[in-house]
């Protein structure tokens, strides 16, 4: 398996549903940069 720790990631429609849900597992997955785009930064 490629290493990741070093990777980004951009999800865009981060702030809900299945862009929310990639964010974090990428994240806990241990991606080096999670970085969301969403339109409504209160999210």
């Amino acid at each position: 398996m490629t290493p990741v720790a070093d990777k980004t990631v951009l999800i865009t429609g981060a702030n809900s549903g299945i862009g929310f849900e990639a964010a974090a597992q990428l994240a806990e997955a241990g991606w080096g940069n999670v970085i969301l785009a969403c339109r409504t930064e209160e999210k």
